[in-house]
């Protein structure tokens, strides 16, 4: 008798799944501390659930922490870079992204909510660092206004 781990029908949802189960582990080891009430570093919990995965599931969930771990730095070298501009008084717009955007609007392709539109790349991704930065700046006085 074929188990329905030993066909190819069978492997193949479950290497589907592999990449949730780590997360699964990790949430399984951070449920039984508290249960346990358990008081353990975060650490821990990766470690617990690392013990628990097959070696395909482990293969899975490395990807998955690699690609957390670089959003972890890219998180905190935004930070940083964020605080340094804000410190300098630096704004990412140029004096004709907003002209340049302003002008592609008046030649929307399309209509409504549905039109496009063809503008500088370069004047957009301005924009967005500088929506990216006053929101840090905006994090940051909320900080503060709490604190006082």
């Amino acid at each position: 008798m074929t188990g329905p781990w030993e066909t190819f029908d069978g492997i193949v949802p479950e290497i589907q799944h592999e990449g949730l189960a780590f997360h699964a582990a990790f949430n399984e080891a951070r449920q039984a501390a508290r249960r346990a009430g358990e008081s353990v570093d975060v650490r821990e919990y990766g470690r617990r659930a690392w013990q628990q995965l097959t070696p395909v599931q482990r293969a899975y969930a490395l990807d998955g922490l690699f690609g957390a771990y670089f959003w972890r730095i890219h998180e905190e070298e935004t930070e940083l870079r964020h605080q340094a501009d804000t410190e300098a008084g630096r704004t990412y717009l140029h004096p004709d992204d907003l002209v340049t955007l302003g002008e592609s609007l008046l030649y929307q392709d399309g209509g409504g909510e549905e039109a496009t539109v063809t503008t500088l790349a370069s004047s957009l991704s301005n924009v967005l660092s500088e929506l990216d930065l006053l929101r840090h700046q905006l994090r940051q006085a909320r900080a503060v206004a709490e604190d006082e």
